[in-house]
């Protein structure tokens, strides 16, 4: 046992180091056999996930529970259904090995977001922002790549591996020796992590672009999507705040979606908008109006502020007329001047 660490600290570190680059150039093959294909990837392409599907499930129904706990989702049956068979149409596309739950958020901002296990949701806002259905469609394809690629779960597991290969170095050395790795395996163990949140997001463009493809619609709405971002933010500082706080720069993006649109076959035709998104649309902002001016209807009357006078018997002036007669022996003050008799 004790030679075995250092043995299986090394081949950790190893995998980390080496195996990145070979697994995402391979992701560029295959895409007329998506369906069929292994994305969920192992840690460093070596290792299992340490946590099962089923596992991962659980924990995402956890979190999206407590999530719907203070969100307010629309209920709309109309609006439902139309974005979730988006969703299910391209997950139908995709490499997906488990079922999605997809819900729209009642919420302006710009976002969409899925926690791990298939429990998605898009922004009323984003559904506002998007154009046409092939860039609402690209926005979802890309969250679900994130499920797919189980991102969440390897990025826990290699945590749990790098915190694994960090064992041996706790045995060697005095105490400020141990203090000094310990510190140092922190600092990388949190670059690590950042990296591969930066590599997920990469993949999960990636992906996604292929499943918008392979679901029949106009891969590039994907970029037209990320372009109007951009000129969004350009014209309104801190409108896409929310957008940009959890996804990574949008020039890249933009550049990397292009090269990647060049592995894709050429289709006869492809999706770009329907009467029906535009109908959903139209019927999201209608009720967003009408629910929008019933609360300012239904908001408290704010009251006038009122000035308030002193009177001799302690009545509260609020109540008069604002004619009050002056108190007897009261005058009202005056200007004086200097040249006034004293």
């Amino acid at each position: 046992m004790k030679n075995m660490f250092p043995k299986l600290s090394a081949l950790i570190l190893a995998a980390a180091l080496l195996s990145l680059p070979a697994a995402w150039a391979r992701k560029h093959e295959n895409v007329e056999e998506i369906g069929n294909r292994d994305v969920t990837g192992r840690v460093w392409n070596v290792f299992p996930n340490w946590v099962s599907l089923e596992k991962e499930i659980e924990l995402g129904k956890q979190v999206a529970d407590e999530f719907e706990q203070t969100a307010r989702i629309v209920e709309d049956p109309v609006i439902s259904e139309y974005v979730d068979r988006i969703g299910q149409n391209i997950v139908k596309h995709s490499d997906a090995k488990l079922p999605f739950y997809i819900k729209v958020v009642d919420t302006d901002e710009v976002n969409a977001f899925a926690f791990p296990g298939g429990f998605f949701y898009i922004n009323k806002g984003l559904l506002l922002a998007t154009a046409n259905e092939s860039e609402l469609a690209g926005v979802m394809a890309h969250e679900i790549s994130h499920v797919t690629a189980r991102h969440a779960t390897v990025r826990m597991s290699k945590a749990q591996y790098l915190q694994l290969a960090a064992i041996p170095a706790l045995f060697v050395g005095g105490y400020w020796a141990q203090m000094g790795i310990q510190n140092a395996l922190g600092l990388g163990l949190n670059l690590e992590l950042m990296g591969i949140t930066r590599e997920s997001e990469r993949e999960a463009d990636q992906l996604g672009i292929q499943y918008l493809w392979n679901a029949g619609y106009d891969p590039n709405g994907f970029v037209s999507f990320f372009e109007k971002l951009q000129r969004e933010e350009k014209s309104k500082p801190g409108r896409l705040a929310g957008w940009f706080r959890t996804h990574p720069s949008t020039d890249d993006r933009i550049v990397a979606a292009l090269d990647e649109q060049r592995y894709l076959p050429e289709k006869d035709a492809y999706v770009v908008d329907t009467s029906e998104f535009q109908r959903i649309q139209a019927r999201l902002r209608s009720i967003d109006n009408a629910q929008k001016a019933e609360e300012t209807e239904g908001a408290p009357e704010q009251k006038r502020p009122t000035l308030k006078r002193r009177t001799e018997q302690g009545e509260d002036p609020s109540t008069g007329t604002g004619e009050e007669e002056e108190s007897p022996g009261r005058s009202r003050p005056t200007l004086k001047r200097a040249s006034d008799p004293q």
